[in-house]
């Protein structure tokens, strides 16, 4: 059977919201195809109905497409988790540029590192936006759910809070005297908090002076 015909098994996901039709459901960014849930290439393997599998179709841009393209996912959640780390595993350079430099400090170097950092900036904070994306209203065969708004994550460096993981990091590296590279290692070596990390990072400088000692 071809594709075209394996399709009629799938309920398509509508945006509930017009400012919302057009969008990619993973990302936010302009639908080109659609995404099958499980897809269609596996399709083999759910049809038998032991295991759970949603059946749908949902709008989706060019790149979330092809990043899932190989995943054998059966139902939307771990299709979105999924695609996640995959969008985040592929720009993480991005994202690490954007966290790790300011405008100030990019404006500093010469004019062939600036474009390229300049670059890095946009795409990485391009990128931090496709991740918190978190979906649309949507309606699947005339049942409706709603997409709650995510959470804002808080960055808290003892007694002060931030909203974004780059202002907690160049707060905490211009407070502590920590190398940002240094401190964001230390900061996920150390369950994703930057009181351990610093107080990890001091510990260990304390150490070293001591051994000189």
């Amino acid at each position: 059977m071809s594709v075209k015909n394996y399709q009629k098994f799938y309920q398509p996901l509508r945006a509930l919201n017009s400012e919302d039709f057009g969008r990619c459901f993973y990302c936010g960014c302009e639908t080109a195809r659609q995404d099958f849930i499980p897809p269609i290439k596996f399709i083999h393997d759910w049809q038998s109905g032991h295991l759970q599998a949603d059946f749908i179709s949902v709008p989706s841009c060019n790149e979330c497409f092809d990043l899932l393209k190989n995943e054998n996912n059966g139902t939307l959640e771990p299709r979105i988790n999924t695609l996640k780390k995959r969008l985040a595993e592929k720009y993480k350079k991005a994202i690490r540029v954007f966290n790790h430099w300011s405008m100030e400090e990019i404006e500093e170097m010469d004019a062939a590192f600036q474009i390229s950092l300049k670059g890095g900036m946009r795409l990485g904070k391009e990128t931090l936006s496709r991740l918190q994306f978190a979906g649309f209203d949507y309606e699947i065969n005339g049942s409706t759910t709603r997409v709650s708004k995510p959470q804002h994550q808080v960055f808290n460096v003892f007694d002060e809070e931030f909203s974004s993981f780059r202002e907690a990091l160049a707060f905490a590296s211009a407070t502590y005297k920590i190398k940002k590279s240094r401190l964001s290692q230390l900061y996920f070596n150390n369950d994703e908090s930057f009181d351990m990390a610093i107080e990890v990072f001091h510990g260990l400088v304390e150490d070293h002076q001591s051994k000189a000692d």
